[in-house]
């Protein structure tokens, strides 16, 4: 079902940006408003797929036994909180999944049979790679040194890699409408740590990330990240794996576009070209005036091939969440839509979804509450 996704290629840990705040509404969207809305933002933004094009993103959402975080989220209080590890190319998430015991083990959402790490001596599950699910318990010790090495060594066999790949592990907060998110780019072996109990700094100093930064995962910033997330984990104890959300992602923006005319135009924008009458490298003095006046860090998303893992379930498949030819559209803004935005959104009758990928995999595995017959005295 989900084709392939390209590899995302690392970069200095400096450019990753870690804290955000801003509006995120997402769209359900078909073929032809999906072909609307790309063109849309090529010709009137303008804006273009940033330079990792078409790539797969794998979440893997923690949360308690029962889905406590979950369960409260999709009543849509005021205030939720999320916590999740992000990995971003297909080897990466096949690692991710696996060195946390949540699977898959070489299985992926387009049908392919695999085994998943489950309980101890579940059939496919590696001796060395532990006796399943990492979990942090209340007063438990995180996991040895000698375990994490055999679970992310077992991982690393199963996605065909060398190394271990850089993953993002963070809380999405979101109160009154806005998304606030809060995240720490680690290697696969420190964020195992990390979540079973390891204080941060020590997980840091024995796994760190190795790209010619290492000095920013021990800055005051990167700390102070590190005590929410770990005063997050302990408000959900127990924590273990729950959900594994797949998708293939292009993230366009403002910036993805001015990069593309730097490097010549259509040729520098990695297959996305120009359609119509509107030219990016023509654009006027006074239409980069007006674009000032909106955020400048407008980012649209599209997801499509979109697939949920039960981590509950021994040897689960991975299902679809979306029909094949639908994509959910975000839009992430910290300020008012452009006009040419606002247009295509009301010339397509395209509205705001209630959607979130994570509520969306829960209501689709938990079975409804038959209701209960009234008894009258």
């Amino acid at each position: 079902m989900m084709a392939a996704g390209k590899e995302r290629t690392e970069v200095p840990m400096a450019d990753y940006q870690c804290v955000f705040k801003r509006v995120e509404k997402k769209y359900r969207l078909g073929a032809a408003e999906r072909r609307a809305m790309e063109a849309a933002a090529r010709e009137g933004g303008p804006l273009a797929v940033d330079a990792y094009g078409r790539t797969r993103i794998t979440s893997l959402y923690l949360d308690t036994p029962e889905r406590a975080m979950i369960a409260r989220s999709v009543e849509k209080p005021l205030y939720k909180e999320k916590l999740r590890l992000r990995a971003y190319g297909e080897a990466a998430g096949v690692a991710l999944m696996a060195a946390f015991g949540a699977g898959p083990m070489g299985h992926g959402v387009d049908g392919v049979e695999g085994v998943r790490c489950g309980a101890s001596g579940a059939e496919g599950v590696r001796p060395e790679a532990g006796a399943g699910p990492m979990r942090r318990e209340v007063g438990g010790a995180p996991l040895a040194d000698a375990e994490v090495e055999a679970r992310v060594a077992a991982a690393l066999a199963t996605a065909g890699l060398s190394a271990a790949p850089t993953v993002f592990f963070g809380i999405k907060k979101k109160f009154k409408g806005i998304v606030y998110k809060r995240r720490l780019a680690l290697t696969l072996p420190a964020a195992l740590a990390f979540v079973s109990g390891l204080p941060y700094e020590q997980a840091w100093a024995c796994w760190p990330v190795t790209d010619g930064s290492g000095e920013d995962g021990l800055a005051p910033g990167a700390r102070q990240i590190a005590r929410e997330l770990t005063a997050a984990m302990d408000r959900w104890l127990p924590l273990a794996p729950s959900m594994g959300i797949a998708c293939d992602r292009e993230a366009w923006s403002y910036a993805a576009a001015a990069a593309s005319e730097g490097e010549g135009g259509a040729e520098g924008n990695r297959g996305i070209e120009a359609t119509g009458p509107f030219d990016p490298i023509l654009r006027s003095v006074s239409d980069a005036a007006r674009q000032a006046a909106f955020d400048p860090g407008l980012r649209l998303t599209f997801d499509d091939g979109l697939a949920y893992l039960d981590c509950h379930q021994l040897e689960a498949p991975w299902v679809p969440i979306i029909a094949p030819d639908e994509a959910i559209l975000e839009i992430k803004s910290a300020g008012p839509y452009p006009p040419w935005l606002v247009t295509v959104l009301s010339a397509h009758r395209i509205y705001p979804a209630s959607f979130t990928k994570y509520g969306q995999a829960y209501c689709c595995c938990t079975p409804p509450v038959a209701p209960q017959p009234r008894k009258f005295a």
